[in-house]
């Protein structure tokens, strides 16, 4: 596979970022993940724009401009031939010095990978995922706002082994106040007496934009939505759950920590959402 780095196309095994890059040394830098369908990026300008914000919120500088990043997405994805894939763009702050925290002598680094990618296993959607509440907490915006997406996951990445070491598929976050907040990797959505919750983001969460999606899709289906603080106890009385990202699209919840969720199947608002979402991403990339 090709592989963009700093404005070249290389050979996967030819892709070199240095030893210094402060990305390695300190986790400083920020990345957007995105799905192709049929060739085409969804919404892939939301995602430059969230890439371009959490950069402000940094203090990084882009190598090139959203629009021009974008041009080498759709480079990376033609050379490589790849139709429906899954694409990272990440960007560090670039070269730096083992404890030096602070200069940065630049320029930033950019790599941008694409895979093929067909989906997560159709059982999945069919039978729903059991998640589980680490004992890890979500990390406080005081020390990282919610609205970085940053490259800097190992809370995430510990909080995730914990939940598949105890059979799940996904942990879901609680904040220092026991309010649930959002997946490793993916924003939550509980159904509750015919309202579709989710905690508020960025003040408790990544803004998704499979999330934003989403929420538009409901509110045109006629479906109330509210975004607002959930206790963890709001498990236990939704009638459904899912969670959503570029990948995973709309992904029933059906265990939490070995309990069921509502009756333990997939609901039908969660369905309902998931055929509306697909058919989006069709129209959007052109198929169908």
């Amino acid at each position: 596979m090709l592989v963009h780095v700093n404005g070249r196309l290389v050979e996967e095994a030819e892709a070199r970022v240095s030893v210094f890059d402060r990305g390695f040394l300190f986790g400083d830098g920020i990345f957007e993940s995105m799905r192709a369908v049929s060739g085409s990026v969804f919404r892939l300008e939301p995602h430059l724009g969230r890439l371009r914000n959490s950069a402000s919120i940094i203090g990084l500088t882009l190598p090139s401009p959203p629009r021009a990043i974008g041009v080498a997405v759709r480079e990376t994805l033609a050379r490589n031939g790849l139709r429906d894939a899954r694409v990272r763009v990440t960007v560090t702050r670039g070269p730096g010095r083992p404890g030096e925290y602070v200069e940065a002598p630049g320029p930033s680094t950019m790599v941008i990978a694409a895979s093929p990618f067909t989906g997560l296993d159709p059982a999945f959607y069919e039978k729903g995922v059991e998640a589980a509440i680490p004992r890890r907490r979500q990390v406080p915006r005081e020390a990282l706002d919610p609205a970085i997406k940053s490259i800097s996951r190992l809370s995430a990445v510990l909080a995730r082994r914990e939940a598949r070491d105890r059979g799940a598929f996904e942990a879901i976050l609680l904040d220092g106040e026991g309010n649930l907040t959002e997946g490793t990797a993916s924003n939550l959505f509980l159904v509750q007496g015919g309202t579709l919750l989710t905690p508020p983001a960025p003040q408790e969460g990544l803004p998704g934009v499979t999330r934003e999606a989403v929420i538009g899709l409901a509110r045109e289906a006629g479906l109330p939505v509210a975004e607002r603080r959930l206790p963890e106890g709001a498990l236990a009385s939704a009638e459904e759950a899912f969670l959503t990202n570029t990948s995973w699209e709309v992904l029933p919840v059906t265990r939490v920590n070995g309990r069921a969720v509502g009756q333990g199947r997939p609901g039908r608002v969660t369905a309902l959402l998931l055929d509306r979402y697909r058919d989006l991403v069709r129209r959007e990339c052109g198929r169908g």
